[in-house]
C-alpha cells in the first residue's frame, strides 16, 4: 500500500467515525455505547415518570402531532408506554404554555403525576415545522423516561439544544441509554 493509498484509507475511516459518532443512527445495525451525562447528571429509574416498568400518559395539548409521535418512537419494548384509560392511573400528563423562557418544552417530576409542558410562545414560532416540535417532544419524553442531557458531540435527541436539522427519534445512543436504564 502506497503512502497516498494508506492516507485515503484513514481518511475515509475518520469519516465513518466521524458518522457514527454523530448521525443520528449511525449504520444500521450497529450497537452503540451508552452516551454520557452533562454536568453531574445521571440516569436513574427513580428519576423518571415510570411506574413499575408502565407509564401512562393524558394530554390537554394542541400539540397532538409532536406528542403522539414521542410517545409512538420511545415504545421500544422494555417500558410500556400508553394512553390513560379508564383502568388506569396516569403518570405523566403533557399541557402547553406560552412564555419566553428559552425552552420549547420541559418536563417536570413531581409526587404523584409528572408534567412534560409544551411552549407555545416557541412552538408556534422559532420552532414551528414538524420536525423541530416532534425533536423537542421526543426529548422531554425521554426525560421523562429518566433519561439524562448528551454532550452534542453525541448523536442524541438529549442534547440541550435544538439542532437546525433536529434527530426525531431515538438514535441508537439514545436507544443504548434506554436499555441500559430499563432493562
Amino acid at each position: 500500500m502506497t503512502a497516498t493509498q494508506a492516507a485515503g484509507s484513514l481518511t475515509a475511516a475518520a469519516v465513518l467515525a466521524a458518522g457514527l459518532l454523530l448521525s443520528p443512527h449511525a449504520a444500521a445495525g450497529a450497537v452503540a455505547d451508552p452516551a454520557p451525562c452533562i454536568r453531574g447528571e445521571s440516569e436513574t429509574r427513580g428519576d423518571s415518570s415510570v411506574d413499575g416498568k408502565e407509564l401512562r400518559w393524558e394530554d390537554d395539548s394542541k400539540y397532538n402531532d409532536p406528542l403522539t409521535w414521542a410517545n409512538r418512537v420511545w415504545s421500544l419494548g422494555l417500558v410500556t408506554i400508553a394512553a390513560d384509560d379508564a383502568g388506569s392511573v396516569n403518570d405523566l400528563e403533557w399541557r402547553d404554555y406560552s412564555k419566553a423562557d428559552g425552552h420549547g418544552g420541559y418536563w417536570q417530576g413531581k409526587p404523584g403525576v409528572d408534567y412534560i409542558y409544551l411552549n407555545a410562545y416557541y412552538l408556534d414560532g422559532r420552532y414551528k415545522d414538524r420536525n423541530s416540535r416532534r425533536h423537542i417532544a421526543v426529548h422531554e419524553l425521554g426525560h421523562a423516561l429518566g433519561l439524562c442531557h448528551k454532550p452534542d458531540t453525541w448523536a442524541s435527541v438529549m442534547w440541550t439544544k435544538v439542532p437546525d436539522n433536529p434527530p426525531t427519534e431515538p438514535t441508537h445512543r439514545d436507544e443504548a441509554n434506554y436499555r441500559k436504564l430499563w432493562r
